[in-house]
């Protein structure tokens, strides 16, 4: 364990550290590191959901269609790949966000009417505009000090980490 990382989690670390190699101990850190920031940003989205009315899947959703928007809507295939979730369950989650005026579902006007597009409404953008001063604070926190090098980095390094782990699934789903 590099002293970088050590004391972040004291007797935790120190456990890993006794029965692990130093490599096998800071994958084992990295593990637990990225399944204790997943937990933390699920929380801030169901607060940040909670505050306009919203489960926080729900709030993570309306964020990916706004993030992924062109203003002709973005295919729940989109979505669903940016979320890294099904698109039954997109599916699912965007029709209770239609019902509740959050957004438009429509067939797009290309050659294939099948494509479902989601686009927000004026009252997700207006709740959206709402709780902005939260969410902005909330980015700023979150950057801290990083610079855009840093941040780049840190960005290019997550995505290497996110295709390992959507590899990874596919191997246990495989059974190996």
């Amino acid at each position: 364990m590099t002293t970088a990382n050590a004391g972040l989690n004291g007797t935790a670390d120190q456990a890993i550290e006794t029965t692990c190699s130093e490599l096998d101990a800071l994958g084992l850190r990295l593990m637990w590191d990225i399944s204790a920031i997943g937990s933390s940003i699920l929380r801030i989205a169901e607060l940040l959901g909670k505050q306009i009315g919203i489960s926080g899947s729900q709030w993570i959703t309306l964020k990916a269609i706004e993030a992924l928007g062109n203003g002709e809507g973005v295919a729940i295939k989109d979505v669903a790949a940016l979320l890294n979730v099904d698109r039954s369950f997109l599916s699912a989650q965007s029709k209770i966000l239609e019902k509740r005026g959050l957004i438009h579902r429509h067939n797009a006007k290309a050659a294939d009417r099948r494509l479902v597009l989601l686009s927000l409404t004026e009252g997700a953008i207006n709740s959206l505009k709402d709780v902005r001063p939260s969410h902005n604070a909330l980015e700023t926190n979150l950057r801290g000090e990083f610079d855009n090098d840093m941040l780049k980095a840190l960005v290019s390094g997550l995505l290497t980490v996110r295709l390992r782990l959507e590899r990874a699934v596919l191997l246990v789903a495989a059974g190996r």
